[in-house]
């Protein structure tokens, strides 16, 4: 969470805010793993944990691309309701499939409580760019200020220009 909110006070765009987020989740990310590589924590339950975030938010991710894609074809409200009532049904009975196969952990329960559009978009401002975020770190080597200074340079650009650059600069490929 420090490592989180610190990046924010590093980077931050008005108006972006799945930009700003993930940002901030990919900093802490590589953040925690340099102090944990420093100052030893439980590793192994910290990639437990770290596995089962990104399984979960795979999970939230693929049911809210359903969701958008069965709505946009969805010629009525009635059927719009229909089509979040099965997508979030099947949600909750792929996460506990998932919740069975780790073993009965029930971290992510409370998150289903209530469960409705916001709770998949807040997913989704917190987690989309961040593949593309991490990518771009390991291209700069790992080296922090190298991946400020480039997304700095992001974000002065318009949202659809900043989406379309940084999607080009992880394509390229990793220098050794």
């Amino acid at each position: 969470l420090i490592f989180h909110e610190l990046a924010h006070q590093v980077l931050f765009v008005p108006g972006d805010t799945v930009f700003n987020e993930s940002f901030a989740v990919a900093v802490a990310d590589a953040g925690l793993q340099r102090y944990s590589a420093r100052y030893p924590l439980d590793i192994a339950r910290l990639q437990q944990a770290r596995a089962r975030r990104a399984e979960f938010v795979a999970l939230v991710m693929t049911h809210r691309d359903r969701l958008a894609a069965q709505f946009a074809a969805a010629p009525t409200a009635d059927a719009k309701r229909a089509i979040k009532a099965a997508i979030f049904a099947d949600l909750r009975t792929d996460h506990a499939a998932l919740k069975q196969r780790w073993g009965g952990y029930a971290g992510y329960d409370a998150w289903f409580d209530g469960l409705n559009n916001a709770r998949l978009n807040a997913v989704s401002n917190y987690y989309e760019l961040v593949p593309l975020f991490t990518r771009l770190l390991e291209q700069e080597g790992g080296d922090f200020a190298r991946f400020f200074a480039a997304c700095r340079m992001l974000a002065r650009l318009d949202y659809a220009s900043r989406r379309q650059r940084l999607a080009a600069m992880v394509a390229a490929p990793v220098e050794p």
